[in-house]
């Protein structure tokens, strides 16, 4: 679970570099739609083979429940590691400083990041659900 967990952490935290790149205009509109679905592709293939190779000999309840668990604890320890320091910094510094002027913009990235990590979640589970279906049904049947 740990795994899986660490994966989507990391898929959160691409995506939102490639929107903040997109936002601070370092890509343009093709190079921001390229670098989203290499991301997408590449963090829902590796995604898809860990829960693979630590998942063959569970029961599909226990997978379900080992990929729900791992993405309930990014949704919940991404936001924390991120804005925890934020609203510290923002109690600490004086006003002048203006950290609600990052708060917004990061609370949106991190919105979005998170939303892509659970599409990415759906995706490759739906994928490791239709290979396995396709096994069974290209398995030879005893006579």
């Amino acid at each position: 679970m740990l795994a899986l967990a660490a994966i989507d952490g990391a898929g959160a935290v691409l995506f939102g570099l490639v929107y903040a790149a997109a936002g601070a205009h370092l890509l343009t509109q093709g190079a921001f739609v390229v670098a989203l679905a290499v991301a997408f592709g590449a963090i829902t293939a590796t995604w898809m083979h860990v829960e693979r190779s630590g998942g063959r000999h569970r029961d599909a309840l226990s997978r379900l429940g080992r990929a729900t668990g791992a993405l309930a604890l990014t949704l919940f320890a991404v936001p924390a590691v991120v804005l925890m320091p934020l609203f510290v910094l923002r109690e600490g510094l004086p006003a002048e400083a203006n950290v609600d002027a990052l708060l917004r913009p990061i609370m949106v990235l991190l919105l979005i990041s998170l939303s892509l990590v659970a599409l990415v979640n759906l995706v490759g589970g739906g994928l490791v659900v239709a290979a396995a279906l396709l096994r069974r049904l290209r398995a030879p049947r005893p006579s």
